[in-house]
């Protein structure tokens, strides 16, 4: 039977607050989290707080709160905001930090609600009626849902009338149980052929002509600041070099970035980590990434530019860190036997997974040994939606017939 027919399914009420009531909300939904022991980190109210902080100008917060009877169940950040297709204005909600203008935008993955598994069907369907009814939109839009949360919300919007339109992306991940069990003794050694000759030729010329190599793993928010100053520097040079804008091109991603390093605070304690390689004085990499529930989630990335090709400082970076993440996750767990905690307590001191995310990048799959999945899905209402969907098929028409003409293919 699957999981969402075992689901408590009493009607769940859902109570709005607007952003004016944040406080209020905050209590709230932080009073949640300690009673289900929430481990998730995009629905934590450190992360949700703190991207309010920087972006409640450019959208417009609601938090939604659900209770069956008197109990609270469930939450979640609703954010009303407008985007373009073709030029057309389209105004639209999200679910939790999105909506943010794409020059500034955070692109949040590992999305879910706050709400316990038992109850998510239940909220999903109250949340969805409330969606429907109290609020205006031609777009709701699904950011990087983990897909039992997508999955809910996709079958309480088809039970409303509702279809989205749903694009599910594959992603790479390393996992380092995965690569013990085939008896690889370290990193490199789980990798391709191809990935172990360019990452080892690439440390020996490191290590030859550069200067002992150095990792630097941020201690304290004032060493992670420093790190980032400078991976923000080395992303913008690399991108811009190639005439990419980078994702650091407004001062409001900064400013979110670095107040990501005191909202989260540095694993093992907390939820960030950063990351320096260096050989000598020369910076080689700089790294930028999440933890929840022991899986690191690689971010941001900073690399300088070198004239020969043979180095590469993405890959080495990432092994080292990777090497690096496997090391400190097993010396937590032993700290925490020492400690006489369980078994299972201790486990989850552990990194079990690096993590890539969705983008392009050969060296993510060069660098993985098996991969993960996320949902992102929109579903459309009203006049505007069904003119454009109308208009989609002539559109992409034209284009091929244009594109064909100036290839000189023919049908």
């Amino acid at each position: 039977m699957p999981d969402y027919e075992r689901q408590n399914t009493q009607a769940v009420v859902i109570e709005l607050l607007p952003a004016s009531q944040r406080i209020k909300a905050g209590k709230r939904w932080w009073s949640l989290e300690q009673s289900m022991r929430n481990t998730g980190l995009t629905n934590s109210w450190p992360w949700i707080k703190t991207w309010l902080d920087n972006y409640d100008d450019r959208v417009q917060p609601t938090f939604a709160f659900g209770k069956q009877g008197n109990q609270l169940i469930g939450t979640a950040l609703i954010t009303e905001a407008t985007y373009r297709i073709k030029g057309i204005p389209i105004p639209a909600i999200h679910l939790g930090t999105a909506g943010e203008p794409k020059k500034e935008r955070t692109s949040v993955e590992y999305n879910r609600l706050l709400v316990a598994p038992e109850n998510l069907d239940a909220f999903a369907a109250g949340l969805v009626c409330t969606l429907q009814h109290q609020f205006r939109w031609s777009a709701l839009r699904l950011n990087g849902f983990v897909p039992e949360h997508a999955d809910a919300l996709i079958r309480a919007c088809a039970r409303a009338d509702l279809q989205f339109r749903i694009d599910g992306r594959n992603f790479p991940v390393f996992d380092f149980q995965k690569a013990a069990n085939e008896r690889n003794q370290d990193v490199i050694s789980a990798l391709g052929k191809n990935t172990r000759y360019n990452i080892r030729r690439s440390l020996r010329l490191f290590d030859t002509n550069f200067g002992q190599r150095r990792v630097e793993w941020a201690e304290t928010p004032e060493q992670a600041r420093d790190i980032l100053r400078e991976l923000i520097h080395l992303h913008q040079k690399r991108l811009e070099a190639v005439g990419e804008p980078g994702a650091f091109q407004s001062d409001r991603v900064r400013r979110y970035h670095e107040d990501l390093v005191d909202a989260l605070s540095l694993w093992p304690q907390g939820s960030l980590i950063v990351f320096r390689l260096k050989q000598g004085e020369t910076t080689i990499g700089c790294l930028f990434h999440f933890v929840e529930d022991g899986h690191v989630r690689f971010y941001k990335s900073g690399f300088p530019l070198f004239d020969d090709n043979r180095l590469k400082p993405g890959l080495v970076s990432h092994v080292i860190c990777m090497t690096e993440c496997k090391r400190r996750g097993l010396l937590e767990e032993k700290k925490c036997k020492q400690s006489d905690l369980s078994e299972e307590e201790c486990r989850k001191h552990r990194l079990v997974t690096y993590d890539f995310l969705v983008g392009e990048g050969l060296y993510k799959q060069q660098l993985s040994n098996t991969e993960s999945d996320l949902t992102w899905a929109t579903a459309r209402r009203g006049p505007l939606m069904w003119l454009i969907e109308q208009a989609r098929p002539p559109f992409r028409l034209t284009r091929e017939l244009l594109k064909r003409a100036r290839t000189g293919r023919r049908y």
